[in-house]
């Protein structure tokens, strides 16, 4: 806008283009290094992998067929569903017998993790509004994997307006976070929010994680244009060696979903393992 206005009113060019260059640089400086940042590291050859999955798949999806087929072929071992049909978690129930949602499968929520093994623990992390709509809907889940807990949280956030909304949902997910006391610990979700605004580069900082979903263009997937914007996200903890995630077909949902594999550290402290009484 600025740099049309220096070319309409030729007179006062230079403060326009000043302004429009420093809206550029800003901008600029913002975008760049989460385009440039470098690639995780690459799971661990000489253990064994996991597939994960975290996808919007849109409560008025067009295709459900297509996302039960998707997820049956795929075989995650572990997937978060967001926005996810209830009719869609009974139809992918033999690739995945257990669903925990975020209302501890007390009521109902669209809010799910599902996987082909047994959770060795559920907390439901729902605000008031478990559809999604206006506060955080998440659901923490804690798996046995390789002698060791494995924490996964899977989170939807409110839109980003009103402001104080998602405000409130990033710093109850933080608090969530914290008191997951797991050295293996997975937070994937919909943040209706670029890694470059301001609240979400702020929650970035206090996350004791790494963000290994950069540059993933997610949303929306339902138009003539590619996605636009990353909304969809996943942060690992450091005894997690995750590749490098890719995105995959809409499925008839506006978002695209985000497909990584991953491996266990076997070093460090192995302190927090109470719930593991078997290795899988």
């Amino acid at each position: 806008m600025q740099l049309g206005f220096a070319i309409r009113y030729r007179n006062s060019l230079w403060a326009p283009l000043a302004i429009a260059c420093l809206v550029i640089g800003v901008a600029g400086r913002m975008v760049l290094p989460e385009i440039a940042a470098a690639a995780p590291s690459p799971p661990d050859r000489h253990g064994r992998n996991y597939r994960f999955a975290v996808f919007n798949m849109k409560q008025k999806n067009r295709t459900p067929d297509a996302v039960i087929e998707w997820l049956t072929n795929n075989a995650f071992d572990f997937a978060v569903l967001l926005e996810a049909d209830a009719s869609v978690i009974r139809a992918v129930d033999r690739a995945y017998p257990h669903a925990a949602n975020c209302l501890e499968n007390k009521r109902r929520c669209s809010t799910v993790v599902i996987s082909a093994r047994a959770p060795a623990k559920i907390r439901g992390l729902a605000s008031w509004d478990p559809q999604n709509r206006k506060s955080l809907s998440a659901v923490e889940t804690v798996f046995c994997l390789d002698g060791q807990e494995l924490t996964i949280i899977g989170a939807h956030l409110s839109r980003p307006w009103p402001p104080f909304a998602q405000n409130r949902d990033l710093k109850d997910l933080l608090r969530h976070v914290a008191a997951s006391n797991n050295r293996n610990i997975i937070v994937a979700g919909d943040f209706n929010s670029t890694p470059w605004s301001f609240r979400f580069r702020a929650f970035d900082r206090k996350l004791d994680l790494t963000r290994v979903t950069r540059s993933l263009f997610t949303w929306p997937a339902d138009r003539i244009v590619p996605p636009l914007l990353p909304l969809d996200h996943i942060f690992v903890s450091r005894g997690i060696r995750a590749g490098a995630p890719h995105t995959a077909a809409a499925n008839g949902s506006d978002h695209r979903p985000v497909v990584m594999t991953f491996s266990l550290s076997q070093s460090g402290d192995h302190a927090h393992q109470a719930v593991c009484s078997t290795s899988s």
